[in-house]
């Protein structure tokens, strides 16, 4: 009994191969898809060697900059430098929000800066209609070429009358129906899996296979659970449908309404129910904290002087004059403290508003497949909304760390100096440059962990609907024919 079985499965899953190969709308789609996959590798692989190049270039030219530097430790504090965001092959295999977020983080004395120079903003193509990529093509493309070979399987079936002979001949539906998906979503992943070999290959010789490799294996789990979700969905679609054109239009609605309608829904949702403060706004609440004090009774003057008396009072000294350092480069990063405390006082609210953001997007995605997909690789990517906030923090960690070393350099060094105190390359030269750590494969895993449980879901309720509908429906709409 295994072996007829298995001979029947067999018998169907190389009829419906054969099907998919006769079938010349399928050849030249799955051509087509073929055809953007090569052009976005060269994209993909351009963009990453430019903006690799780019980037390169520029914290050679900036770190050249900083080490020949001659200047008071606060001047070069003012002068600054600037923080590149790290890009990888998978930033370019999906790039995510970082065409829109900005890549660049200035660093300055007094100032807290805000990552700009985002890509879409000197790109107006880019703005409206994003970059032509892997996860462009994976997400919207894909799945749509599936759903549109998936959803006339079986209503293809009933029209030439094939459907009845194979009932006649003993088979079962549900075999028939799950041949079907079998057999489509096992083309799809033929057509996918070179994209992927390809990347592992690529991403082996990048240096950062350890980092990297994990990420991609997941990305290319996330696209075999949501394709396999699109055949179930594609086939019940035809099953329960009389007529192809009606179940291609069904199919077709799903797709534009799971990959385009709710989520323009979802994102416009998110942005009126948690707003967020403007930049302008942000910037004033800051400089007005920073200058009348946090609770608006503590002035910046009063809380200066405060703070050199309890220094005289701490060394038992009654003028700053006889203090053992440079008071200046003291209440400098006294000041400093200050303000950074006043940013991160005010940016926690800016930083609640965007987890509001966020959760909200995620549980969303329990009603969206599209959109738990598209969230759970650009998570894995590197290009999603956390990994952006990482880098600012690690970013402004760094910038806080340099700032207080120079102030602390002035205080210590420049007391008995005669007229301004000066450090030159060789100090410069032996400043730590800033190295972004991507965060770990398992904590993305664990904050999209929604996302993951909502693809295994939405499979197990299809499942679940394809073996409710499956005798009753086929033989139903069979009849109705």
């Amino acid at each position: 009994m295994r072996k007829e079985g298995f001979a029947t499965w067999q018998m169907l899953i190389k009829k419906e191969f054969l099907l998919n190969y006769r079938n010349k709308t399928v050849l030249i789609s799955a051509i087509a898809i073929w055809t953007l996959f090569i052009v976005a590798t060269f994209c993909t692989l351009l963009n990453y060697h430019a903006s690799h190049k780019q980037r390169l270039a520029a914290n050679a030219l900036f770190r050249q900059q900083w080490a020949h530097q001659q200047r008071n430790p606060h001047d070069a504090a003012h002068f600054g430098t600037y923080l590149f965001k790290p890009i990888n092959l998978l930033n370019v295999f999906d790039s995510g929000i970082n065409d829109y977020t900005g890549n660049t983080y200035r660093i300055e004395a007094h100032i807290q800066h805000e990552i700009s120079n985002s890509e879409a903003e000197h790109n107006d193509t880019s703005m409206r209609f994003g970059n032509l990529s892997f996860a462009l093509i994976l997400q919207f493309l894909v799945p749509l070429f599936l759903l549109f070979i998936t959803s006339t399987s079986i209503t293809s079936e009933k029209e030439s009358g094939t459907l009845k002979m194979l009932l006649a001949q003993g088979l079962v539906s549900r075999k028939i129906m799950w041949a079907k998906v079998w057999t489509n979503y096992l083309l799809i992943i033929v057509i996918i899996l070179p994209v992927f070999l390809i990347m592992a290959l690529a991403i082996s010789f990048s240096g950062d296979t350890g980092l990297l490799l994990g990420r991609l294996l997941w990305i290319f789990a996330t696209c075999l659970l949501y394709y396999l979700l699109i055949a179930l969905l594609g086939t019940i679609i035809s099953a329960v449908s009389n007529h192809s054109g009606k179940a291609l239009l069904n199919g077709l609605c799903f797709w534009i309404f799971m990959s385009i309608i709710f989520p323009k829904i979802v994102t416009g949702t998110a942005s009126h129910s948690y707003p967020l403060l403007s930049r302008a706004v942000f910037s004033d609440l800051v400089e007005q904290g920073y200058r009348n004090g946090l609770n608006g009774k503590d002035p910046y003057a009063a809380r200066g002087e405060r703070y050199v008396n309890s220094l005289l009072k701490k060394y038992q000294v009654d003028r700053v004059e006889a203090l053992p350092f440079n008071i200046d480069g003291l209440t400098l990063q006294f000041n400093e403290d200050y303000r950074t405390l006043a940013f991160n006082h005010y940016f926690k609210v800016v930083q609640n508003r965007f987890d509001q953001q966020q959760r909200f997007l995620s549980l969303s995605g329990i009603f969206d497949p599209f959109l738990s997909t598209k969230r759970l690789s650009m998570a894995l990517a590197g290009s999603d909304f956390y990994h952006h906030e990482q880098f600012f923090k690690q970013a402004q960690i760094y910038r806080n760390h340099l700032i207080r070393k120079l102030n602390m350099q002035l205080a210590m060094h420049g007391k008995d100096v005669k007229g301004e105190y000066l450090v030159g390359p060789k100090y410069f030269a032996q400043m730590k440059d800033f190295s972004y750590q991507l965060p770990k494969l398992s904590t993305v895993l664990q904050l999209e962990k929604i996302a993951i449980l909502s693809l295994i879901g939405w499979i197990l309720l299809l499942i679940l609907l394809l073996h409710f509908i499956t005798s009753r429906s086929l033989a139903l709409n069979y009849a109705a024919v």
